[in-house]
């Protein structure tokens, strides 16, 4: 008898333990993510350099590129100190990234990690080109 209580304290005990460990967590993570599966706008905002570039797993990083990111949603690409006609906009939903170069074509990413000092993204194209590919950005928060 005394086996059988024992036996029922501990599965008492281990689902006290599983419902404790499956709760979830509203307050966000060391990722920036705000607790919803997705990203805050704010946490974007400034500016960044491309710190690593592959596309098709090749590393393509380019020199001084640069992404300025306004809180109004729109931006800027420094590239190598060139911006004429690199003006975009940008805006950020869940974890979608979404950036629309003058061109007028809208580009979506998948931010996969966004910190206050880096922001990981990965989509189908090459920022602010038409390039396609299996393209991962990694960016580094300059201000």
């Amino acid at each position: 008898m005394k086996r059988k209580i024992n036996l029922i304290l501990c599965f008492v005990a281990l689902a006290t333990l599983c419902a404790a460990s499956c709760e979830t967590d509203n307050d966000g993570d060391n990722n920036g993510n705000n607790g919803n599966n997705g990203y805050s706008a704010e946490m974007i905002v400034g500016t960044w350099q491309v710190d690593n570039m592959t596309v098709d797993g090749q590393d393509m990083t380019p020199e001084n590129v640069i992404f300025i990111m306004e809180e109004d949603g729109t931006g800027l690409a420094n590239d190598n100190g060139v911006t004429e006609n690199n003006g975009f906009t940008w805006s950020v939903n869940g974890d979608q990234l979404t950036i629309t170069p003058r061109s007028g074509m809208h580009f979506e990413y998948t931010i996969n990690s966004l910190t206050e000092n880096k922001c990981i993204f990965s989509g189908d194209n090459v920022p602010m080109t038409d390039i396609p590919g299996n393209v991962v950005v990694r960016l580094v928060r300059m201000i």
